[in-house]
């Protein structure tokens, strides 16, 4: 005979057994099963990103985009947990973000990863080539400003040579002059000599009262003056206090001194 509890055990087991929560039980072993698959899914593609950042562990983030995945750790330390994967958004989107990261990288590295080293090595000949250019432009200017310095020099050189030849120049023609003056003064003293008789001539006037009233002031100083009369072609008629007569220019000239210093006034030799 069957007890009580028996009894209420087995209505308990068949109620919980209806169609409803079979079907209920069914339904969430999908479910389960269709989050173990997409866990599996996520934590293949999780190893592959991790196979393709052990594999560029040499390279830094600036050169290679595949380093960045270093910086993805999960706050918890462990992005391949069953925990951390049934949390959701934390190693799930994490992963989902290395993969397009590795996406992204490789069509960049096709793109312009072989490139980067060759891209800075033409800048680098570029910015060198640059400076020798300005180096180059520099010493040319440097020998332009060199040789109108050495012009400028020899240009004031040439000139003051030619003023010290102009100089000379002038001087022997100076002196060439002075040397004709005296000879000439010389042959007409000679001439003088030769001719005879000299006199002084102590003024000359083209009014007849004033020259006689300078020869009187000379006859009163005690001198035997006299007054001549000349015709000047385009000039008119002067009028000529003279002094003495003379055999030869020197005694003229002792006689002209003598008479300067007593009468103090100013007497010229001249020829008769």
């Amino acid at each position: 005979m069957r007890s009580p509890d028996s009894e209420l055990y087995k209505d308990k087991i068949e109620i919980s057994l209806d169609g409803r929560q079979v079907f209920y039980l069914f339904f969430g072993g999908a479910v389960i099963a269709c989050l173990v698959f997409v866990l599996g899914v996520m934590v293949g593609r999780r190893v592959e990103a991790r196979a393709h950042v052990d594999r560029a562990a040499g390279t830094t983030a600036a050169r290679d985009p595949l380093a960045a995945l270093d910086r993805l750790d999960a706050p918890d330390g462990d992005d391949m947990s069953f925990r951390n994967a049934l949390g959701g958004g934390g190693a799930g989107s994490q992963v989902d973000d290395a993969v397009a990261a590795i996406d992204q990288a490789r069509a960049a590295a096709g793109a312009a990863g072989a490139a980067d080293v060759p891209a800075a090595a033409p800048a680098t000949d570029a910015a060198t080539r640059k400076q020798a250019a300005a180096d180059e432009a520099a010493r040319k200017q440097q020998a332009a400003d060199e040789a109108a310095r050495k012009q400028a020099a020899d240009e004031a050189a040439a000139r003051q040579k030619a003023d010290e030849a102009a100089a000379k120049k002038a001087a022997a023609a100076a002196a060439k002059q002075k040397a004709e003056e005296a000879a000439v003064a010389a042959k007409k003293a000679a001439e003088d000599a030769q001719a005879g008789k000299f006199t002084l001539q102590l003024s000359s006037f083209q009014d007849r009262n004033e020259a006689e009233s300078f020869l009187a002031d000379v006859r009163n100083a005690g001198y035997k003056a006299y007054l001549v009369q000349a015709d000047v072609e385009n000039k008119g008629r002067f009028y000529r206090v003279r002094l003495g007569s003379y055999g030869d220019y020197q005694a003229a000239l002792d006689a002209k001194a003598e008479f300067e210093r007593k009468v103090n006034k100013i007497a010229y030799v001249t020829r008769l």
